[in-house]
């Protein structure tokens, strides 16, 4: 990390000492009281932790949720893992001093400044390794570091566990609208299989998949797929015509990189 960056941060720290002593939980723009700011945007990711690579399909991986993300509008998303295949979205909005204990905790407490992103350096090989994340965007500084830049065995755990219990009054998210992708696979003994009625759910998975295109749904097919996204393994086959499909689902500000809503 530059000196520069060192000195802000510590500048940074300073005022947000002095902000506790004199008590300001003002939740103005960036100002002597909230030196901590960011954009905010609801589409903009301000804090993410994340974990990419491995085998996983790139299909299949469109219906994954980061296990917790931070958006500009205070919009808290993280996962609540019960089981195998068994799995809870939980979502809330929290104010602005709630985010800036989190990312001074980050910041300061964890030092992430001094973790950079190392995973593209390294070699190549047949499988992509799998990698844990972390992005924080405050201040104008977007900045971005993996498990490949030193962290110890249990650091980027700590940051989630931290990140999950920053707010006191989750709810579980269901999806009005989400984009569905579809494709043809070969027939898997080991996979999970559901009969789909094209007719009886007014939607082909046939005609889907031969779009190449994900679709906008905003009907109760969102809530089918996405039940299915949560309790089952994300490779089930769903059979229309005596075809297997895969299908994917992706949310916006809930899913990684889904797509705006229409």
């Amino acid at each position: 990390m530059t000196k520069r960056l060192l000195m802000s941060l510590a500048v940074l720290l300073v005022t947000m000492t002095a902000c506790a002593v004199n008590g300001g939980t003002n939740n103005a723009p960036v100002s002597q009281s909230n030196p901590i700011d960011w954009d905010r945007n609801p589409k903009t990711i301000v804090f993410r932790a994340d974990v990419t690579g491995g085998d996983t399909d790139p299909f299949l991986a469109l219906s994954e949720v980061p296990p917790c993300t931070i958006y500009g509008d205070n919009h808290i998303v993280w996962i609540n893992e019960l089981g195998v295949n068994n799995v809870q979205i939980l979502e809330d909005r929290v104010s602005d001093d709630k985010v800036r204990q989190f990312i001074s905790f980050v910041a300061f407490n964890k030092q992430l400044y001094n973790y950079t992103a190392k995973a593209d350096t390294l070699p190549l090989t047949d499988t992509k390794p799998v990698v844990e994340t972390l992005t924080l965007f405050v201040n104008n500084v977007n900045h971005k570091t993996d498990a490949f830049g030193g962290w110890d065995y249990q650091y980027y755990q700590d940051i989630v566990t931290n990140c999950d219990v920053i707010s006191t009054a989750p709810v579980l998210f269901a999806p009005t609208g989400a984009w569905l992708s579809a494709r043809a696979v070969p027939f898997d003994a080991d996979a999970a299989r559901q009969p789909w009625d094209a007719k009886a759910n007014n939607l082909s998975l046939k005609d889907l998949a031969a779009s190449g295109q994900p679709k906008w749904i905003a009907d109760r097919n969102v809530g089918v797929f996405w039940t299915m996204f949560l309790t089952s393994p994300k490779n089930m086959q769903f059979i229309e015509d005596n075809i297997e499909y895969n299908v994917a689902i992706q949310v916006p500000n809930i899913t990684r990189d889904a797509p705006a809503a229409p």
